[in-house]
């Protein structure tokens, strides 16, 4: 929601322009529309903005409204009833979310917040900056009940001014809203093409994403694409209307200028097939890395782009699959060794299998809800099969995909040969730090919140508990940090659920991907705040006796780098945890004890 400086004249003398706003703030006075926010990597409608339309005198925009409302010292009262407009909406199918428009004043009105219960459970509100924020302390607090209660939050108009760049800094939010001046013309201006892929990196660091609003032509759509924005809206894909609209899944037509290499890919077509150009493509793009996270990534986001699967990469470290790339997903199954799945069978045996119904396959691991369809490619480097590319599919598998994936799996290794697969580590350092503290802490009621309290302390999470699989005793034994009450109101299934996700592996964590498919287990924590979530088994001398969850209340970015460390840490936490008696204590619910 974008506000001009179209005030009418002295709106403050004018009587009749008061009664004329207070009229808009009845019921029924504002009705909403929606716009569909779509995924641009396969053109699905992830969520709907909702958009207000003000049946008032004189016919204005909901902006000139919203400006006379600020005039006359109302604008308060009129986003509220904006909010009651977009709460008789009711649920957007398929669960995709609600998008809702609010400034800082209105989302720290208490009044406000009772109104949470009215909207839909996939909530998102857009913080718009028409006004300053003098206590980000207090909007912070605020915003914390908001995100207990499910919702999640986006910036919109993300540089667009200084008080935008200040919520993304201060805020940690879920979504960036580009503000609709970057976009316009993207297609055709290099300084804002270098703008935009800054931004994208900058979201993929801190684990946010990335929406475009005001996509007007196919050229200007194209070069999001390219750009990997995750989410778009826009005129050129539908325009606001009354709920809910459908958009065909075809890809629109390109347009605009045409992209860089154009000369070369028209020789490729006047000798071969549209596959083949798809590939040379590929190939390019894989030529312009030099490092094997970004190979990987390239390589996933093209399965997700044109075969609209969801995929993810695996690399051999240490004698165990570790995802180094991924599309289209909310959670990761890592650290997999070769008899766990369909992916880890893949890499143990070097063969390419083919699922064309996953509920017939004794191997798949469910962590996504919905899949139909999985194929799962070694990745062969030098002769040795060094990982395995896998993609799950939705709908039935269409004719060739299959072809397609084992292509990429095949480009992707012969750069892979140039560059190496040597992935490094960065996380080590605060890991270690920790297992030592771990080492000096002395049984006791307070140990398990020790060894949380330093876990979150390695993860820079601020969240965790300790589950444990006794019959005897209660599952869910200590939590601590802001998302302890959640974690305690964890029922038995859910527990059950969580602990299944890393029954053999090593770790399930969530991938950053807000509108991303998958939440087996973790959907009650994503409901209740959690924005990002790890799961780690715990193990004594062979023997599982829990599971330890971290999680955290803002946004970050996880990888198999940053979850590797802490796999580790968690081995060494059930050591020091598995003697104990005792483990009641701070943040733990009554009556649970030990192990």
């Amino acid at each position: 929601m974008t506000v001009t400086d179209a005030s009418p004249a002295r709106p403050d003398a004018d009587d009749a322009l008061r009664a004329a706003v207070l009229d808009l703030c009845r019921p029924g006075r504002i009705v909403s529309v929606v716009q569909p926010i779509v995924r641009p990597a396969d053109m699905a409608v992830v969520g709907y903005e909702a958009l207000a339309r003000m049946q008032g005198e004189p016919p204005r925009p909901p902006d000139w409204w919203l400006a006379a409302a600020a005039g006359l010292g109302l604008r308060h009262e009129l986003e509220v009833a904006c909010f009651v407009a977009a709460a008789a909406l009711g649920s957007p199918p398929e669960g995709r979310a609600l998008f809702v428009n609010a400034s800082p004043s209105t989302i720290t009105d208490p009044a406000v917040l009772e109104l949470r219960e009215m909207l839909p459970e996939r909530l998102v509100v857009e913080l718009t900056e028409q006004e300053a924020v003098e206590d980000y302390d207090r909007l912070r607090r605020f915003l914390g009940r908001w995100l207990a209660r499910g919702t999640r939050l986006a910036v919109d108009d993300a540089g667009a001014g200084y008080s935008s760049l200040r919520h993304v800094v201060d805020l940690s939010p879920d979504y960036l809203k580009l503000d609709r001046e970057l976009v316009r013309g993207v297609h055709e201006d290099p300084n804002r093409r270098a703008l935009l892929r800054a931004v994208v990196a900058f979201a993929r660091e801190v684990g946010t994403s990335v929406i475009a609003e005001g996509v007007e032509t196919a050229g200007e759509l194209e070069v999001l694409r390219d750009a990997e924005v995750h989410l778009v809206q826009g005129y050129l894909l539908a325009r606001p209307a009354p709920p809910w609209p459908q958009l065909s899944r075809t890809r629109p037509a390109s347009g605009g200028a045409a992209p860089a290499g154009a000369a070369g890919d028209d020789r490729v077509l006047a000798t071969g097939t549209r596959a083949d150009l798809r590939r040379e493509r590929l190939r390019r793009s894989l030529g312009r890395v030099d490092n094997v996270l970004e190979a990987c990534e390239v390589a996933v986001e093209d399965l997700f782009r044109h075969e609209h699967l969801m995929s993810s990469l695996y690399l051999e470290r240490g004698h165990e699959l570790r995802c180094v790339a991924h599309r289209g997903l909310w959670q990761v199954l890592d650290g997999l060794p070769g008899s766990a799945g369909i992916t880890g069978r893949t890499w143990a045996t070097g063969r390419t299998i083919v699922v064309e119904d996953v509920s017939t396959d004794p191997d798949y691991r469910e962590a996504i809800p919905g899949v139909v369809a999985e194929i799962c490619v070694p990745v062969e480097v030098a002769g040795e099969t060094v990982g395995a590319l896998n993609a799950e599919s939705t709908r039935p598998l269409a004719g060739g995909v299959v072809g397609e994936v084992e292509a990429v799996a095949r480009l992707l290794a012969e750069r892979l040969e140039v560059i190496g697969t040597n992935l490094g580590n960065t996380r080590w350092h605060r890991a270690a730090l920790a297992s030592t503290a771990l080492s000096g802490l002395e049984a006791g009621r307070r140990l398990p919140q020790q060894v949380l309290h330093r876990l979150c302390d390695a993860a820079e999470m601020d969240s965790a508990c300790l589950l444990v699989d006794e019959p005897a005793a209660a599952p869910v034994v200590a939590a601590a940090g802001p998302l302890a009450g959640s974690f305690l109101a964890l029922t038995d299934d859910e527990v059950a659920s969580l602990s299944g996700l890393v029954g053999d592996i090593r770790s399930c964590y969530t991938a950053g991907d807000a509108s991303g498919m998958g939440f087996m287990g973790t959907e009650s924590l994503r409901l209740a705040g959690a924005r990002a979530v790890v799961v780690l088994p715990l193990w004594v001398r062979r023997r599982r006796f829990g599971t330890l969850v971290l999680a955290h209340s803002r946004p970050i970015g996880l990888s198999g780098d940053r979850v590797e460390p802490l796999e580790l840490l968690a081995d060494h936490a059930a050591a020091v945890l598995a003697p104990s008696v005792s483990v009641v204590g701070e943040g733990s619910a009554p009556g649970r004890s030990g192990f």
